[in-house]
């Protein structure tokens, strides 16, 4: 039987139903140097803290990988959900990596967060870009300004397979990639997936908009970036986007 567990799923940190999740301390290192970027995604030149980015509202980088695979029933998309302890969007369900570019390091560097968060040994060599994604929106408690370089790969592996960061990474999400394309869409209210906890307990769930990071305010990126994975899981090479999301009042 799947569970129909609304927004955020948290049920094994938070057992509250819709009400709001309380805010564990964060594990995110406060002190992590960001290069502070211009609104083109262009270096300044000054360096800050994580924190005080945060705090400030500054533009900073950030690597996306969209990862999907093919079993059984078809092409899937894997999300990732956030723990309770991440300083943004906190139990939400999240692109499958996610990692900040620090200060002075390659993009090719920062490939080692797919290791980091979900045990998936891969190089740049091994993703296909497709996108920049300028986003400046708030979780009601951080305002941010980002910049996605969007990446997809394809993995096939069991979902029990993956090793997920003990601190950063609830759980994976399988969800039917047209299914999760017509969430971000609009088309349809309600997604089915599977749902593999840190500890390998699996799970049907049922999930809403209400679930992801920030769909409610931008629903185009994530539809962007899962069609062109679904065109990369097709054999075909995606088209590549740029996409400027400003609700900050830019």
């Amino acid at each position: 039987m799947s569970r129909d567990v609304g927004r955020g799923t948290r049920d094994a940190e938070d057992s509250r139903g819709d009400a709001e999740p309380s805010r564990a301390p964060t594990t995110d290192p406060q002190d992590e140097l960001f290069d502070v970027l211009d609104a083109e995604g262009q270096p300044t030149g000054v360096v800050k803290p994580r924190g005080e980015v945060h705090r400030d509202g500054d533009w900073h980088a950030a690597l996306h990988i969209w990862v999907g695979g093919v079993g059984e029933d078809g092409p899937f998309a894997l999300f990732q959900r956030r723990s309770l302890t991440k300083d943004t969007w906190a139990g939400y369900l999240d692109t499958t990596v996610g990692g900040h570019l620090r200060s002075g390091e390659t993009l090719d560097e920062t490939v080692r967060e797919a290791n980091e968060e979900i045990g998936l040994d891969v190089s740049l060599a091994d993703l296909t870009f497709v996108g920049r994604h300028f986003i400046a929106a708030s979780d009601g408690t951080v305002a941010e300004r980002e910049l996605h370089l969007v990446h997809v790969a394809r993995s096939d592996r069991p979902l029990p397979e993956y090793r997920l960061h003990p601190e950063e990474v609830a759980s994976l999400v399988a969800i039917p990639i047209d299914d999760a394309i017509a969430i971000c869409a609009g088309t349809l209210d309600r997604v089915s997936g599977t749902e593999c906890t840190r500890d390998g307990d699996i799970s049907e769930v049922i999930l809403s908009a209400d679930d992801f990071v920030g769909l409610a305010l931008d629903s185009t990126y994530p539809r962007l970036a899962l069609t062109a994975l679904r065109e990369l899981l097709a054999g075909r090479q995606p088209e590549p986007f740029e996409l400027r999301s400003y609700h900050l009042g830019e």
